[in-house]
């Protein structure tokens, strides 16, 4: 008998997107799934879209709350789920219909016994198009502090994740919502998981991560402090962790955040971060910004022959190919394993 996957998807006023992100779920290849939709006091139809589809759909539980933020949300529906593993998807997201199958394979073969699965992701935009590729990392084993410099799972709606080991470190970090300061509570719970845990890959583009002015990653200050509360968390907790590293975890993070300023026409924050990435790792930082106008004008050049459908696409090929962009990468994954391995730690 296969495993049981509970899917949890937290909700808050989605009515315009909820109906695919449900329909992508409902696709799954991976019979054996029950789906939690956490509604987190939206006052706009998403619990009257939900419940109309629960009518239909038996593996379908609606939960409501009062609107608690996302972390809470993912951990009302941890609390509810009676599978042996979790999918979080977030209610403005897609899967892939071979998603679960693919990361479920993985999760029972593979023989580093992952706590943790993973893909690869493309942004999307609000009609399902494809706007970039988010990478093809293959991160396997003890990845704590890859992860802690890149965070390569890149989303909340990416992890397929064994369900004790998500209740064992104590779900998603809610104290977050105090601070205002969200958008990181994935990024903690996957260093959490990572930390005690083997995780593995399961190579294809099974996520499409939609990018709207609405998303968390819409607000880069917001975003970026978020960041910065687990950085800073994983300073005080592992005093044995390369300063190094710490520092190219920083400047990966500053000019993510300059990327988003940068979409959001955030100009100041824009500049604020990217001279917080040089004045870290001026090499790196400048080296990213060269490669960054190439990447523009081949992500330009793709949109001009226009955007193709997430669905449509192989899932093993990227939907373009930047130039300079598998090299970068490369770069970017040596500089981090020689940051780890340099002997640089704190006493």
């Amino acid at each position: 008998m296969r495993p049981l996957v509970s899917v949890i998807i937290p909700a808050y006023n989605a009515a315009d997107t909820i109906l695919a992100t449900l329909a992508s779920v409902q696709a799954q290849t991976y019979a054996p799934i029950e789906i939690l939709v956490v509604d987190d006091g939206s006052t706009d139809t998403t619990r009257l879209i939900v419940e109309r589809m629960a009518a239909r759909e038996p593996r379908l539980r609606v939960i409501c709350q009062q609107n608690a933020g996302v972390a809470r949300a993912r951990n009302r529906g941890l609390a509810e789920a009676r599978g042996d593993w979790i999918a979080t998807l977030d209610a403005d997201d897609i899967w892939h219909p071979e998603k679960l199958e693919r990361q479920m394979a993985v999760a029972v073969t593979s023989p580093l016994a992952p706590a943790l699965v993973y893909s690869w992701c493309r942004s999307i935009d609000a009609e399902d198009r494809v706007i970039a590729d988010q990478g093809q990392p293959m991160h396997r084993g003890k990845a704590f502090e890859h992860l802690l410099a890149i965070n390569f799972i890149n989303n909340g709606s990416n992890a397929l994740v064994r369900t004790d080991a998500a209740r064992a470190v104590g779900g998603f970090e809610e104290a977050f919502q105090a601070f205002r300061a969200f958008g990181a509570e994935d990024f903690a719970f996957y260093l959490a998981i990572a930390e005690r845990w083997p995780v593995a890959p399961a190579p294809g583009f099974l996520v499409g991560y939609r990018i709207t002015g609405n998303s968390m990653s819409a607000n880069p200050e917001r975003m970026r402090m978020s960041i910065e509360l687990v950085l800073f968390r994983v300073e005080q907790q592992r005093p044995d962790i390369s300063p190094s590293l710490m520092a190219l975890s920083r400047t990966f993070f500053d000019t993510y955040a300059a990327l988003l300023a940068l979409r959001s026409r955030l100009y100041g924050p824009f500049a604020a971060y990217l001279i917080k990435a040089m004045i870290r790792r001026p090499g790196i930082t400048f080296l990213f910004c060269i490669c960054y106008i190439f990447w523009r004008h081949s992500g330009k050049r793709a949109v001009r022959k226009g955007r193709r459908p997430f669905f449509s696409l192989p899932i093993t090929e990227p939907s373009h190919q930047p130039p300079f962009r598998e090299a970068f990468e490369r770069y970017r994954t040596s500089r981090v394993a020689s940051a780890i391995g340099s002997g640089d730690r704190k006493r």
